[in-house]
């Protein structure tokens, strides 16, 4: 039987799911929430869990067992100082598409950046070349060695219904169904997505496009 794909983004929500309010999580637990039988995507999961580990998102309070660091925030400071970098070194009129061949890191992740840098003052437009923006550094950059961080956001838009998904699970599996503090777990994560996806079948049904919606 051909598994899932566990992403970083399946295994965060199931574990804040689990961990919310200063909980545990084994790796059983985890498997059996997501629906893993394959045994390539169960060792995959362990890849996963070991790099949150690694990085500070994840503490190993015992063999298989977990808690979620909530105050951790991840992000790549790496990408950001090899951007901060080039913009501060390269001559006046660069790109974005220059950019991201000299650092090594995608379009998407210098064109985010950046905007932002301009937004703060830190680069500024200095011409175009056919259709392509050219961008030089700003005083305000040369004065400024240290890497300068964007506002940690929340990237992922379904990130609160994802891990209310993730609780019905956890409640389900890991407590007594008949409980009436478990039954009122289940209806509140249960109003949290019926609140998001009836929003979404009503745009739908007046005409209106959903993000990220698609028609075959």
């Amino acid at each position: 039987m051909e598994g899932i794909s566990v992403t970083v983004d399946m295994v965060r929500s199931a574990l804040q799911s689990f961990c919310f309010g200063g909980g545990q999580v084994t790796t059983k637990q985890l498997m059996a929430a997501l629906g893993l039988e394959c045994e390539a995507e169960k060792a995959r999961l362990r890849r996963r869990l070991s790099d949150m580990v690694h990085h500070g998102e994840l503490t190993r309070v015992a063999e298989g067992t977990f808690k979620y660091n909530f105050s951790h925030r991840p992000r790549n400071p790496q990408s950001f100082s090899k951007i901060w970098r080039f913009v501060r070194h390269a001559k006046p009129g660069w790109s974005f598409n220059s950019a991201a061949l000299m650092t090594h890191l995608s379009y998407t992740q210098v064109s985010r950046y950046c905007a932002w840098l301009e937004e703060e003052g830190y680069i500024c437009r200095s011409g175009r070349d056919g259709q392509t923006t050219l961008y030089q550094a700003t005083r305000k950059a040369d004065a400024h060695p240290e890497t300068p961080y964007p506002p940690l956001r929340d990237a992922e838009p379904f990130a609160k219904e994802k891990a209310a998904a993730a609780r019905i699970v956890q409640l389900l599996l890991c407590h007594d169904p008949y409980s009436k503090k478990v039954a009122t777990g289940v209806l509140e994560a249960c109003q949290t997505l019926l609140s998001r996806f009836e929003k979404s079948f009503t745009q739908n049904e007046n005409g209106q496009n959903t993000e990220g919606e698609s028609h075959v």
